[in-house]
Order: C-alpha cells, then structure tokens, then sequence
C-alpha cells in the first residue's frame, strides 16, 4: 500500500511541479471571474495585481508539489531499508 500512495504522491508532485504555469494562470482567471460577477466581494485585479496573483500561485503549487514528492520519498525510505527474507 505504501508503494502505491508514494507512487501517487509522486506523480501528483511532479505534476504540479511541471504544470504550475497553466494551473496558476486558469486559477487566476476563474477567481477573476468570480470577482467581476460579484465585485462588492472583492474587486477585480489590476493588470499588476493580476500578474503578481500569478506569480504567487505559481510559486504555491510548486511548493506543493514538492512537498508531495517530499512525502513520497519518506514513503519509499522505510521500503529502501527492509531486507529481504
């Protein structure tokens, strides 16, 4: 079972890691959506602000994504170090 949720967790990390440009860029136009069809909830973005929400959710997905491959290397250690019987 370990195996198979550190192999998970890997491919969950790795595609977060490679992917964080597009993620960040539809998340960042969804929530800008939602704020021009409800701008008395938080007003839309200016262009710099917008620019700077990308850049952060960029940096927030891949600090996830390697904080999942992170935890998928503490699942394989403990399989690295049992020996065979």
């Amino acid at each position: 079972m370990s195996l198979i949720l550190g192999a998970c967790y890997v491919v969950m990390g790795m595609a977060l890691i490679l992917w964080a440009r597009p993620l960040s860029v539809r998340y960042n136009a969804w929530t800008t959506s939602l704020r021009e069809r409800h701008p008395n909830f938080n007003p839309p973005p200016t262009p710099e602000r917008h620019a700077r929400n990308t850049k952060i959710m960029r940096v927030m997905f891949r600090a996830f994504g390697v904080c999942l491959v992170l935890l998928s290397i503490a699942y394989f250690l403990p399989l690295l170090a049992t020996k065979e019987r």
